[in-house]
């Protein structure tokens, strides 16, 4: 049986397109500290770049592209993003403007420090109820931390790349699936999917085949 290799979400894909949509438009407003706001967009914007520049279409290519990513762009990424919670405490909009934060949480999605995750999580939903994330920024948060803690997702953000395809990480309760999504703002799990096979163009399924 195929081991996980490489987790993803639609906040990863290659073409910076639907990240650039919901990140552009937004303002730094009053923010205290603008500085640390300016820095956490510059890593954003080097994110997405990196990620922008993976091939697609090909598993084993897009696998070493994330790989490579991971070591040299997410690991000193997830060592700053460290240094800010224990200086600031985890940022809010106040702190870093809506922008800045959504920066910090795209960024922290893809960090694979799970301490680091968990101290964020009371702020993620702090910011999620009060609409400064939105529900594809809470979900995907969610549920990449419960699959690197071992446990069932919720919404079916995340999937695994194996055997040439995008298979959802193992998920709770999946015949209420869509009513969790629906509940959030989400579309459907079916039209999730289709994005992520238009994206990477690669099959994505829902369980592994035996």
């Amino acid at each position: 049986m195929a081991s996980r290799i490489v987790s993803i979400v639609v906040r990863d894909f290659p073409a910076v397109g639907l990240a650039v949509i919901l990140l552009a438009g937004t303002s730094s407003g009053q923010v205290s500290r603008e500085k640390l706001r300016a820095e956490l967009l510059t890593m954003r914007d080097r994110d997405q770049s990196a990620r922008n520049a993976c091939p697609t279409g090909n598993t084993d290519e897009q696998i070493k592209c994330y790989v490579k990513i991971s070591e040299e762009i997410d690991k000193p990424h997830s060592k700053r993003l460290n240094e800010i919670v224990n200086t600031y405490g985890v940022p809010d909009a106040k702190l870093v403007g809506k922008d800045g934060l959504e920066a910090y949480y795209l960024l922290l999605q893809h960090s694979n420090d799970p301490k680091l995750k968990e101290k964020s999580l009371k702020g993620m939903e702090v910011a999620f109820k009060a609409k400064q994330l939105s529900p594809a920024d809470y979900a995907n948060f969610t549920d990449r931390l419960l699959v690197n803690l071992g446990k069932l997702q919720v919404y079916g953000a995340n999937f695994d790349l194996k055997d040439g395809k995008m298979v959802m990480s193992p998920t709770k309760d999946i015949k209420n699936l869509d009513k969790r999504r629906k509940s959030i703002g989400l579309p459907p799990i079916a039209e999730y999917m289709k994005m992520l096979e238009e994206v990477y163009k690669i099959p994505a399924v829902m369980t592994e085949s035996k």
